[in-house]
């Protein structure tokens, strides 16, 4: 059957409607995403220009080029602001929480989800708890109970805070990656003579890569810009994180603005290249997460 002149002309219309349209949208699509990645640029922008001016500067010319370009800043940020050895501490600290909660997270998230054990459900309940508590809530408790054993200014206990309240989300994120795992995939390992060891560091492990790139990302961001905890229970200014250590730039009277935004922007670059590297595993992670979960 031959179709009607009326329905073709339809047609015809609908597709020039359609090319005339789909261009308008996807510009106005581009034109709101440039506008919000500038909206999110420019401040990283506006702090690289400021720690590259003098001090007096930035009060005239907070918004301009630098009529000098000031690169001594970040030099004397890393030598006179001892921001080097914050930044050492700082990497310290937070890969040594990123490992324990990593370990302990996909270990935990394992026995949870692929173990048949009575008490599997409370524990999950236990660890979502954990989110439930505000980190104020533990200052003063935490305070006093690390003053008794001598943890009061140590690193260690530092990174024990850091693990516990890191181990909560990390969990969490994790079962809901591992329940999407094929029972009948760990079965067929077990037939083949695998232990439940092997099978967790064999098979479940090397599949969770984006949900623990996820969990990366994710605990080392927090624990890398977290100041609260830091500046109660760390005092030794040898022993100081970097966002602590930016506080030290600030006088009574004066501030010197210049080498404290260079500090600032040596603290952000690992945070924003980490995220530019892993940025689609962190998507996917949380993504293939959230659908198994």
């Amino acid at each position: 059957m031959k179709s009607s002149p009326y329905v073709e002309t339809t047609k015809q219309q609908s597709n020039v409607d359609t090319r005339r349209f789909f261009p308008l949208g996807k510009i106005m699509i581009y034109a709101v995403l440039c506008f919000v990645a500038i909206f999110y640029v420019y401040p990283l922008l506006w702090l690289l220009l400021n720690s590259l001016k003098e001090t007096p500067e930035i009060y005239t010319n907070p918004w301009g080029l630098p009529q000098q370009w000031m690169w001594s800043n970040y030099w004397n940020a890393w030598t006179t602001g001892n921001t080097g050895r914050y930044l050492l501490n700082s990497v310290w600290i937070s890969s040594a929480t990123l490992v324990a909660v990593l370990v302990f997270s996909a270990m935990s998230a394992y026995a949870l989800t692929k173990l048949r054990w009575k008490l599997s459900k409370a524990t999950f309940v236990y660890f979502l708890l954990g989110m439930m508590v505000p980190i104020h809530a533990t200052l003063i408790p935490l305070f006093v109970y690390f003053t008794k054993v001598g943890l009061v200014d140590s690193q260690f206990g530092l990174i024990l805070i850091y693990i516990s309240f890191g181990l909560p989300a990390a969990v969490l994120v994790l079962c809901g990656f591992f329940t999407g795992i094929p029972k009948e995939m760990l079965e067929a390992a077990v037939m083949d003579g695998c232990t439940v060891y092997s099978i967790f560091w064999r098979i479940v492990i090397p599949i969770s890569k984006p949900a623990l790139m996820t969990v990366t990302i994710l605990s080392f961001v927090g624990v890398w810009n977290e100041l609260l905890l830091a500046l109660v229970f760390i005092s030794d200014p040898d022993k100081l994180t970097l966002p602590v250590g930016l506080t030290r730039f600030a006088g009574e009277y004066t501030t010197d603005y210049a080498p404290m935004f260079a500090a600032i922007m040596i603290a952000t670059i690992p945070t924003v290249v980490l995220f530019a590297v892993f940025n689609k595993q962190v998507l996917a992670g949380m993504a293939e997460g959230a659908i198994k979960g």
